[in-house]
């Protein structure tokens, strides 16, 4: 790539040939589109981001993650409202800093966001957030009313970017996501730019509502940042909102994916051997680096032949014999055994209580599909 093209990508301008990676022209568009409703020049709030203002509507230029950064900002001032004009009630600024300061006074991750989904429900009937926590993590669902007229798939998208991003710079490192849904198709843009690709988990398009799956562990996860000096200088950093996270490199996630890989393998017993061979490191320091991130082989053997065992209960109607083989055990009280130990409750008690439960039936699909895929 040459430098004029390099540079022209950078600040979000279109190039002269080729497709620009980033979200596209047609979707900066849409997500102006609460600011123009409201009486905004999309083109005068592009330019005061510091983005070529050709870039509205065009499919073929697109606008890198600070770009969309410094665009949400500018969007947020003029309107004063950090939902950007998509909800019949603004939130104001002045609330949005509250909101924040609230949670950034708090130890945790799940501390932080029960805090801010709390502050959220008393905020606007528009908005109701829910944090649902079983053994597997926790189910995040946000309910948005938005404006006629306007793309709630966009928005969507935008606030789950910018719970992932923020949330992710408060504890350190990027959320470890099981899984995105959302209600809205999977967006295609010209350019072949994945705007979901940065939460590096399953993405279930076309779902009963719209929802984020953190772990267990993150729920835990300590902030390292609280202070409004911390808030200001981290948005004086033009952080990058499309940076692929560099939590699909940890040990936890290559050990997962290899175990995954023996599973589907119908090796139920994989020994961390044969997965340190696999990684091209030695069990010792493997057993060492996993602890280093507050997770042991034997916990993410175990886990990942529940949470398996437990999607077959819950998306078949397969008997509880059938699906203690599917996951390798040839003894059904041996199965029953180790899923009790594991769920807190026996398999047929699991199929009862949260069969009905269509958000658990659909990340159970979403994981059985992922799992059993080859």
């Amino acid at each position: 790539m040459d430098d004029a093209r390099e540079n022209a990508d950078r600040v979000g301008q279109p190039v002269p040939s080729g497709k620009p990676n980033g979200l596209d022209g047609v979707a900066v568009e849409r997500l102006l589109g609460g600011a123009v409703m409201r009486g905004h020049d999309p083109r005068a709030l592009l330019r005061d981001a510091g983005i070529d203002p050709a870039v509205h509507g065009d499919a073929d230029a697109a606008i890198d993650g600070r770009a969309l950064f410094r665009l949400i900002q500018q969007i947020q001032l003029q309107l004063d409202d950090a939902f950007i004009g998509f909800m019949a009630e603004r939130c104001r600024l002045a609330l949005d800093l509250e909101r924040t300061l609230s949670y950034l006074h708090c130890e945790t991750f799940g501390e932080s966001i029960r805090v801010s989904i709390r502050f959220t429900q008393a905020l606007s009937e528009d908005i109701g957030p829910q944090l649902i926590e079983d053994q597997w993590g926790a189910k995040h669902v946000c309910v948005y009313h938005t404006v006629d007229g306007l793309d709630r798939d966009i928005f969507v998208w935008f606030r789950f970017v910018w719970i992932f991003q923020l949330f992710s710079w408060l504890i350190g490192r990027p959320l470890r996501l099981r899984g995105v849904q959302v209600q809205g198709a999977r967006p295609v843009q010209p350019n072949g730019f994945d705007r979901f690709a940065l939460f590096g988990c399953p993405v279930r398009y076309d779902a009963p509502f719209d929802a984020l799956f953190y772990e267990r562990s993150d729920l835990s996860a300590r902030l390292i940042h609280g202070t409004l000096g911390d808030l200001q200088d981290y948005h004086a950093s033009t952080p990058d909102w499309f940076a692929t996270p560099a939590g699909r490199t940890t040990w936890r996630a290559r050990t997962e994916h290899a175990l995954v890989d023996f599973q589907r393998s119908q090796d139920w017993s994989t020994s961390i051997e044969a997965v340190a061979a696999r990684l091209r490191s030695r069990p010792r320091r493997l057993r060492r680096d996993l602890a280093r991130e507050g997770e042991s082989f034997q916990q993410i053997r175990t886990r990942l032949r529940g949470e398996l065992a437990a999607a077959y209960l819950l998306v078949t109607d397969l008997p509880i014999t059938e699906v203690g083989y599917r996951v390798g055990f040839s003894e059904p009280g041996s199965f029953t055994r180790n899923f009790s130990e594991w769920a807190e409750m026996t398999p047929s008690e699991y199929r009862a209580r949260y069969k009905p439960d269509g958000g658990r039936l659909a990340a159970a699909s979403m994981l059985l599909s992922e799992r059993t895929a080859t």
